[in-house]
């Protein structure tokens, strides 16, 4: 990958850690098939934001080779990007920006917002549903970006881009802190666990069991143990690396 103009250099990075990291982006850049590009994904995770708990020096860098990768129009593993991107931002206190490693990390991913909101009408299921949740997750005005969801989510027609509004809906009234309001927070989660899509039903009720608000009563876990099944027998899912 010709790519001088990312500092591999920069203080805190060995050489080696940085040989390795480019390598691997070069192997999902070149990778010709699907296994090929998910290996290369998976070892990118680890190195750069290892288990989803931490960031590296190399991780700022690397956020910038990957945005050119994604930039590329025709570019098969966009989906694969986008998803090491939204783990980058998960990792604890990266939103946050709570030390000046993290803050230089969410700089690196915040500069290609705009790159990732074109990809929102992409053609590709995969990059779409990737993008939405990306998305979310990078929210600055969530309660606002929960009615754009949620009213996406109600007349979308793809049932697996539609369970990936609504958990990115679901998403936003998280970390909407409350100014969504606990109310409007458990129509939404009535309206999701309940709704006729399974797959809706499986990614909210997921995200509730793990994260959790006011739901109208309703056992999120049994929802997610009846759902799957459906899911599963349906493939109503994208390609996931993890």
């Amino acid at each position: 990958m010709d790519t001088p103009e990312f500092d591999w250099s920069a203080p805190g990075i060995a050489p080696s850690v940085a040989s390795e990291v480019w390598g691997v982006l070069d192997q999902l850049k070149l990778a010709k098939s699907e296994d090929d590009a998910i290996d290369a994904t998976y070892a990118l995770h680890e190195l750069i934001c290892y288990a989803a708990v931490t960031v590296e020096e190399v991780t700022v860098p690397a956020v910038a080779a990957l945005y050119e990768m994604l930039a590329v129009e025709n570019f098969a593993w966009r989906n694969f990007v986008l998803q090491i991107l939204d783990t980058v931002v998960s990792v604890d206190g990266v939103l946050g920006s709570s030390t000046p490693l993290k803050s230089r990390v969410l700089r690196s991913v915040l500069a290609g917002t705009s790159l990732v909101q074109g990809l929102e009408s992409s053609s590709s299921r995969d990059v779409r549903g990737a993008a939405i949740l990306l998305l979310a997750n990078l929210s600055r005005r969530p309660a606002e970006d929960f009615n754009r969801f949620s009213q996406a989510c109600a007349s979308d027609q793809d049932p697996v881009v539609q369970a990936d509004l609504a958990l990115a809906a679901t998403v936003c009234i998280r970390r909407a802190d409350g100014a969504i309001g606990e109310s409007a927070a458990a129509r939404w989660a009535e309206y999701a666990l309940t709704h006729t899509n399974p797959a809706v039903r499986f990614r909210v009720g997921q995200e509730l069991a793990d994260h959790g608000f006011p739901a109208g009563g309703i056992d999120a876990g049994a929802v997610v143990d009846e759902a799957q099944p459906l899911v599963l027998s349906r493939r109503l899912f994208r390609v996931e690396y993890i």
